[in-house]
């Protein structure tokens, strides 16, 4: 497959196998030798590169999704010789190291500055939360970019300019067969009823691990990242549509999502590092129908619905009902996720998405919980809850919702709360950790409750 690129301010062509990783091509085709492989997996950054604007792991970018798109990377900054503003706080300030990990942290603040030029201490943290220092403390890697800041460096961009085509990526005879890359929805299910064994791709963070650790191997490939029909996020009326290939990136900078559900925009910033958000995508997220997953235990409480679509046409469901079991979700081989429905809470709808984690960025949840109430004059006319990683796929708490379903908010009732929810949780490991946790914030949501009324 011939791809176009336009890499740091050159447009650049190179002959690709479709799944070949933009990593891989960087590095084999275009001697662009500064991002780095770590994990292989998005979960260290050594790989990080911005494209199209957003920072993501090259590590997690089949080439037949890069095509097309603008990239920059270290070289992109600066050389030994003529080092950038930001590059030079990192040598004045020592947060250069082994120099392995350095090109993705300077990409990773890169990013960061881009889209906030006076950032706070919390939000350079959290901006390189994903790329992780294999020699050392971080200290002076966020006073290299509190430094570079100092100087003046945001006063330094140029807006970037695309140089690419907008041509599709040229298949080979045989490729063309097996990898597509539809423009539009209407096209993209066109192919898919044609194809129905072939694998839908939007985000590949899950896909790509799973290539690369051999549990899996796609033989024909659909990449949705052009389909515009599957981004939006917009309220219509009393219900908010969220695209199937909206990513989580998406869903954080929605002021949508962040006024009418702002669990699930919570939900969203504590999955996985902001490379890792910037590619996941709650369709990916839902279809996967894994018990790890974040977003449904928030959105079952919230009611989604999954909007699927086929030649055939349309079909909606309760989110509950989509997820059949662990790995097991009701799409049909012809079927793409359309879209996810929410319903617009009521105005004094309290929501709160709990995660606890063996630490803070790019961990899988050792639980999660989702919960959300109407709260009037004390009384609890509407309660419902949702839980993930504990079961094999995560689930609604219908026990814990008819305690507490139009009662009035007491010590007795909140305790029958807590220790109903641990009952009715499940966990495969740790059993009486996440018993106790999951009661724990049961109690801990209750109380605030009733405290505030």
């Amino acid at each position: 497959m011939r791809i176009e690129l336009t890499v740091n301010g050159k447009l650049r062509h190179a002959d690709v196998p479709p799944m070949k990783l933009l990593l891989a091509v960087l590095r084999e085709d275009l001697r662009l030798t500064g991002s780095k492989e770590g994990c292989g997996e998005g979960e260290c950054g050594a790989c990080s590169v911005i494209m199209d604007g957003r920072l993501v792991n090259a590590c997690l970018v089949p080439a037949i999704s890069a095509s097309g798109s603008e990239i920059l990377t270290i070289e992109g900054l600066g050389s030994s010789a003529d080092m950038d503003l930001l590059q030079k706080a990192f040598v004045s300030e020592g947060g250069i190291q082994c120099g392995f990990c350095t090109p993705g942290m300077i990409i990773a603040a890169r990013a960061l500055l881009e889209e906030n030029p006076a950032p706070t201490e919390a939000e350079v943290k959290e901006a390189l939360s994903g790329n992780i220092c294999r020699c050392t403390g971080y200290e002076k890697i966020y006073q290299s970019v509190n430094k570079a800041i100092a100087d003046g460096y945001c006063a330094t961009f140029r807006k970037r300019e695309n140089l690419c085509s907008g041509d599709m990526p040229e298949p080979t005879c045989e490729e063309d067969k097996n990898f597509f890359a539809p423009q539009d929805l209407a096209e993209a299910l066109e192919i898919l009823d044609k194809n129905q064994d072939a694998t839908l791709m939007a985000g590949t963070t899950d896909i790509i691990p799973d290539i690369k650790n051999g549990k899996y191997k796609p033989s024909k490939a659909i990449d949705l990242s052009r389909v515009k029909e599957l981004k939006g996020i917009n309220k219509i009326g009393d219900k908010i549509s969220i695209g199937s290939s909206a990513a989580n990136g998406d869903i954080i900078r929605s002021a949508i999502i962040k006024k009418y559900l702002p669990a699930l925009w919570e939900a969203a910033a504590r999955s996985g590092a902001p490379a890792v958000q910037n590619r996941a995508t709650i369709g990916g997220n839902l279809a996967t129908a894994s018990g790890a997953a974040d977003l449904p235990s928030i959105l079952l409480p919230l009611e989604a619905s999954v909007v699927l679509e086929s030649k055939d046409g349309t079909r909606e469901m309760k989110l509950e009902k989509f997820i059949r079991g662990y790995r097991d979700a009701d799409r049909l081989p012809n079927e793409i996720i359309r879209e996810i429905i929410v319903p617009v809470p009521a105005p004094n709808a309290v929501q709160k998405f709990y995660k606890r984690g063996s630490r803070k960025a790019l961990t899988l949840s050792r639980i999660s919980l989702g919960l959300y109430a109407e709260v009037e004059s004390g009384i609890i006319w509407e309660f419902r809850a949702g839980a993930g990683s504990m079961s094999p796929t995560s689930i609604r708490l219908p026990r814990l919702e008819a305690v507490l379903k139009g009662k009035r908010l007491t010590a007795d009732l909140i305790e029958e709360a807590a220790q109903t929810a641990a009952d009715e949780v499940n966990p495969r490991k740790s059993s009486l950790w996440r018993k106790n946790m999951t009661a724990n914030l049961v109690r801990r949501f209750l109380e605030e409750e009733a405290s505030a009324k």
